[in-house]
């Protein structure tokens, strides 16, 4: 792995003939939520002491952000969004600062409509083709889904609202859960995940403190790492996680995600800041057991919203 030292971070804003104007020189710093579940991934990227032409060009004419970030060779694409807001403002006598406020498949997720009629015999991946091309139009391309059901429906089945509802529906048939993650519209099986090389976290590779076990999952912090995205494997120690004291005060003991007997977990939500000229560069997680029990409170599903 790609020693974690020489931090990179790559800032351009675009619009939709192509133009472009890449602010990565800039003092740059950013959070971003996003999780399995379906709320918007969204940002706030902070850009210092840009020319005053250079913010008023951004306002009036890019719409688009697209965020990299790493360590070395470990680089790659954390974001990419609509611009919703460009702020101005003032943090001292000396410092200004634009706040780009983007989201990832916002426009999707409030405006797609689905409008049509799926003929008798439809099955999952039918229904999941016919939701997916109604928010293609803001954008929105195939990612990963898991292996529908074969089942063929014997009627009919009318589609017409908004299409965010028919894929709870659709999520809640399939056992998954939806998300837009860079563009691309996600299912994970909620008892499953990406497939992929699940990502070791250790002292070596960058992860900071030791885990903890909490009522809302497993939560861990490492340095940031474009890899690690939700619905995809973290791998820990075991022994490295605190885990949770249990109160005497009731007997129930499964309030707590248990822990994976080799060690894999699941990434449910998480959010990554950093800052180009300050300390902040780093992923944090809410995680839970791939083969574990995962009775995750609502705080998890909430996460994305909560910074």
């Amino acid at each position: 792995m790609t020693q974690q030292w020489i931090r990179r971070v790559s800032l351009i804003v675009g619009d939709a003939t192509g133009k472009a104007r890449d602010l990565s020189e800039l003092h740059v710093s950013f959070r971003i939520f996003s999780a399995t579940t379906q709320s918007p991934k969204h940002t706030t990227i902070r850009v210092y002491n840009v020319t005053d032409a250079t913010a008023k060009s951004i306002q009036k004419e890019f719409k688009q952000v697209f965020l990299q970030a790493g360590y070395g060779d470990n680089f790659g694409l954390i974001f990419s969004g609509a611009i919703k807001q460009v702020r101005r403002g003032r943090e001292n006598a000396t410092t200004t600062f634009i706040d780009l406020i983007a989201a990832d498949g916002d426009e999707a997720y409030n405006w797609s409509i689905a409008n049509t009629t799926l003929a008798a015999g439809w099955s999952q991946s039918d229904y999941y083709r016919t939701l997916l091309q109604s928010m293609a139009q803001y954008g929105i391309a195939a990612g990963f889904t898991p292996a529908f059901a074969p089942t063929k429906m014997p009627r009919g089945k009318v589609c017409y609202g908004m299409t965010r509802d028919y894929m709870r529906q659709l999520a809640g048939a399939s056992g998954t859960h939806w998300s837009v993650q860079n563009g691309q519209l996600q299912m994970v099986p909620i008892n499953g995940f990406v497939p992929g090389e699940a990502i070791v976290l250790t002292s070596a590779t960058g992860m900071i403190g030791n885990p903890i076990q909490t009522v809302d999952g497993i939560i861990v912090k490492s340095l940031l790492n474009p890899n690690i995205k939700p619905g995809t494997r973290v791998q820990i120690n075991n022994s490295s996680i605190q885990q949770a004291a249990l109160s005497t005060d009731y007997t129930a003991t499964n309030y707590f995600p248990s822990l994976d007997d080799d060690g894999f977990y699941k990434v449910y939500a998480m959010s990554q800041s950093g800052d180009t000229r300050g300390q902040d560069f780093y992923t944090e997680m809410i995680c839970a057991g791939v083969n574990g029990t995962a009775p995750l409170t609502s705080t998890y599903t909430n996460a994305v919203t909560s910074g």
